[in-house]
């Protein structure tokens, strides 16, 4: 008996200890990601490379102390790469490549499917969201949903309160009424606000009824407003949130220079690195087919003239090669006809930069072009209704975490909409809609951003838990599955909306077995009256 109770005694501190680890560790992970940010636009100054080793040092002892092996290997690994670097010098293309391996990989242990369920799930914001709404049932309504989604709210009764709020702590975003406390004084508070301020807070107006005039959307435009809902619209206010919320550090640029001068082709490469963006540079152009393939980059830097062949008809052997037609090129050359720059544009190329390029030029055309190619490449891979990846994609990125995976501990899970004709029937196809998006929604902001989730075709919905065996898989999809329920769809408090899932973990077998196995399973959860999870035999 004696020793049943040790036993239980000395579970319960390790319990303790876990949770008090991941409480701090979700402070300690946000800094480092965050400094780590700043790093570029500080161009790597002593001071900021002081302080980001410091914060990884700091999060090194905690996951020292706490037994956290994860994160303390994560931690000694950006210390083995960050501390030899010159202070004040950017690292090259390899470290770059490497440090930014490890911040997504110590971005995305915040919880891990064998995690406490109490602790927190992401990286939230360490501040919260403030509401500030006339009607009071709306703002406890917009509460209650944000908790759903893991958001943090506070909810503020009056400007005053507001006010006295904003001087204890600034939250993340506001969410305000354009009339708090009466006809228009939510913009004018906002004016006051932002008026104090060095830089502006997120504000997301919130409007009833009647539709607002330009004016109002100018106003709340000039005052820092992100978007003008209607206070019916809590899911789209979640999902501006979400987005704006997102902690997860962005896949660093990654720049293929072709260009015979080694000079040039480091020249070019010292200026990208410091703005933290991975390069491989190619001196000869023959060899560009096989860096292509062997390094997939964002964009192509390509000098005009050079040996073998010159810049645009490696232009045009590039564009004839399907998967690279949407590949930015930019032409960095010498020439300064402009007829020749244009027929070089003419021949596949997106820009044309004449040597010497400033380089704040280079770095600004190299971003503009690169967002909007990584916006086009998500138009084509997701889904149009709801963001998330469509059916090819979703199975591709299962397909990628096998070929990873060479344990079984990773699941496939599928999501069918339980009696969702009868929503549609009753309700219409826009509330379907709406319900489907925020299951969507739900599933992006309740979910790691390292768990690929796509939408399968019409209410199906897919769902890969790399890491998480079938035992675990089953404990958050029941989770996720019960939170659901608590959801309301379209403003309409009636309609409440449940879900049947189907999981299987990975024995090995094909992606296609994989695949059937889980959707047994979620005939078999259907079968059995839906609203449950039902796991593969």
């Amino acid at each position: 008996m004696t020793d049943a109770i040790q036993t239980s005694t000395s579970l319960n501190k390790a319990q303790q200890m876990r949770q008090l680890f991941a409480h701090r560790v979700i402070n300690q992970v946000r800094q480092v990601i965050d400094l780590w940010r700043q790093l570029p636009e500080t161009h790597w100054s002593v001071v900021a490379m002081s302080d980001f080793t410091l914060a990884v040092e700091k999060l090194a002892a905690s996951a020292k102390r706490f037994e956290a092996e994860k994160h303390l290997m994560l931690a000694n690994n950006l210390l083995a790469i960050v501390k030899p670097i010159s202070r004040g010098t950017p690292p090259d293309s390899d470290h770059l490549e490497q440090l930014n391996r490890l911040v997504r990989q110590l971005s995305e242990t915040a919880l891990r499917h064998s995690d406490d369920q109490q602790a927190e799930h992401l990286i939230p914001s360490k501040k919260p969201v403030y509401i500030a709404i006339e009607e009071t049932d709306i703002a406890l309504t917009f509460a209650e949903q944000m908790q759903y989604f893991g958001i943090r709210s506070e909810v503020q009764k009056s400007g005053q309160d507001f006010l006295q709020a904003l001087q204890r702590r600034h939250p993340s975003a506001l969410v305000l009424d354009i009339n708090f406390g009466g006809p228009g004084h939510g913009l004018s508070l906002a004016a006051q606000i932002q008026s104090e301020r060095e830089q502006n807070l997120p504000i997301l107006f919130i409007y009833q009824e009647e539709q607002p005039d330009i004016e109002h959307h100018l106003s709340a435009m000039r005052n820092g407003g992100i978007g003008l809902y209607r206070d019916v619209e809590i899911q789209s206010v979640i999902s501006e949130l979400e987005d704006l919320l997102d902690t997860t550090p962005e896949d660093p640029f990654r720049i293929l220079i072709v260009d015979d001068s080694k000079a040039q082709a480091m020249h070019s490469a010292r200026v990208l690195n410091k703005a933290g963006m991975v390069t491989e540079a190619v001196n000869d152009p023959l060899q560009v087919l096989h860096a292509l393939s062997a390094n997939n980059p964002d964009l192509i830097l390509m000098d005009m003239y050079m040996p073998g062949c010159n810049g645009m008809e490696l232009a045009k052997v590039i564009r004839q090669q399907r998967e690279y037609l949407n590949l930015p090129i930019i032409y960095l050359s010498g020439e300064e006809d402009r007829q020749r720059q244009l027929d070089a544009m003419a021949e596949g190329g997106d820009d044309f930069l004449t040597k010497p390029v400033e380089p704040r030029h280079l770095l600004s055309t190299i971003r503009t072009r690169v967002h909007r190619a990584r916006q086009l490449h998500q138009l084509i891979a997701r889904d149009s209704l709801t963001g998330l990846l469509n059916h090819t994609h979703i199975l591709e990125a299962l397909q990628d975490q096998l070929q990873k995976n060479d344990d079984a501990s990773i699941s496939f899970v599928m999501i069918d909409i339980d009696h969702f004709k009868n929503i549609n029937d009753q309700h219409g196809h826009p509330v379907g809609d709406i319900v489907i998006k925020n299951l969507a929604l739900f599933l992006k902001q309740s979910l790691r951003k390292s768990d690929p989730i796509g939408r399968y075709g019409g209410e199906e919905f897919a769902v890969v838990l790399p890491g998480a065996n079938q035992q675990q898989a089953c404990m958050v999809m029941e989770k996720l599955r019960t939170n659901f329920a608590n959801l309301i769809h379209g403003g309409n408090k009636s309609l409440q909306v449940t879900f049947s899932c189907g999981l299987a973990q990975w024995q090995g077998e094909s992606l296609s077995d994989l695949v059937e196995r889980a959707d047994q399973a979620l005939y078999q959860a259907k079968h059995n009256g839906r609203n449950q999870v039902s796991a593969a035999s």
